[in-house]
């Protein structure tokens, strides 16, 4: 089932965008009690690539904006994500004349979290860094600093944030049992309506499930056909790359196969171009579109 050109919900993105849940997901990641009236939820389409936007992203109360990403692929410029997130919500709120004010513009207070539930070992808990990017440290106070926990939220023994929030234990162990049965040998539609049932039977979000059984399987195919095409590329390019040399190898495994991807009518062409990092001209000569 490819991703449609408009923008496709998440199964993390839908559970959480609801106030309730996403209270007790944000008490679980910060310690902090909220009262879920105060919460203002946020949407960002469109930042990167046409048609994809951040996970959850939200006010409270007005002094505090949070942004929380789900990943399934480990990806360490997750702080210059969130930069570019931040920037565009603060430009929303930001008066366009601030360089004529005399007096200091207020900002709502920034927090970053991702939640991580792929398939590479990492550790529980890590904090990512932007500053860990820069070329140099500049000299003096003058670092831009920005700083991002980052939780492995797969099913472990003694995870203290699943235990610590039912939604986000019920979603995790989810995903497990859809990874489960595909590993098993199930068809992804067949390891996913188990999975459900799974869930239902032992009161893990079992209302939830009942109620959108036939948008889960939608939105959780999408999402696993795309991370399967994902990882299928980087295998073929580091294959391509031990054949034919390091850089020659990895470009042309990456082009020829978001290439498949557009055929497939998983991305579109301007995205794959811009994934590629290549024109939109110069990527459909050499994909032949």
């Amino acid at each position: 089932m490819g991703a449609q050109r408009t923008y496709k919900d998440s199964l993390f993105r839908s559970i959480f965008n609801n106030r309730e849940r996403l209270k007790h997901l944000y008490e679980a990641l910060s310690g902090r009690e909220i009262e879920a009236k105060d919460i203002r939820i946020n949407t960002l389409r469109g930042t990167f690539f046409s048609g994809i936007k951040n996970d959850i992203s939200f006010y409270i109360k007005g002094r505090l904006v949070v942004l929380i990403e789900q990943q399934s692929t480990w990806n360490p410029n997750m702080p210059l994500r969130f930069l570019w997130y931040l920037a565009k919500l603060y430009r929303r709120q930001v008066p366009r004349d601030m360089q004529y004010h005399i007096k200091l513009v207020r900002l709502e207070t920034p927090e970053f979290y991702v939640l991580y539930n792929g398939r590479d070992e990492e550790p529980p808990y890590q904090v990512l860094r932007l500053e860990d990017a820069f070329e140099e440290t500049p000299a003096g106070d003058s670092l831009l600093r920005l700083h991002v926990p980052c939780y492995n939220v797969n099913v472990t023994p003694g995870s203290e944030l699943l235990e610590k929030c039912y939604e986000l234990r019920s979603y995790s162990v989810f995903v497990a049992k859809v990874r489960e049965g595909k590993d098993s040998g199930m068809t992804l539609d067949d390891a996913i309506i188990a999975a459900m049932r799974y869930c239902i039977t032992h009161d893990l979000m079992a209302d939830y499930f009942k109620e959108n059984e036939s948008e889960v399987l939608d939105m959780v195919s999408t999402k696993w056909d795309w991370n399967e095409a994902l990882r299928v590329a980087r295998e073929d390019a580091a294959e391509m790359a031990r054949e034919e040399g390091m850089e020659k190898g990895m470009e042309k495994g990456r082009w020829t196969t978001l290439a498949e991807l557009v055929h497939k009518g998983i991305l579109t062409i301007k995205d794959a171009a811009q994934m590629a990092g290549m024109s939109e001209g110069k990527f459909r000569k050499l994909a032949a579109l």
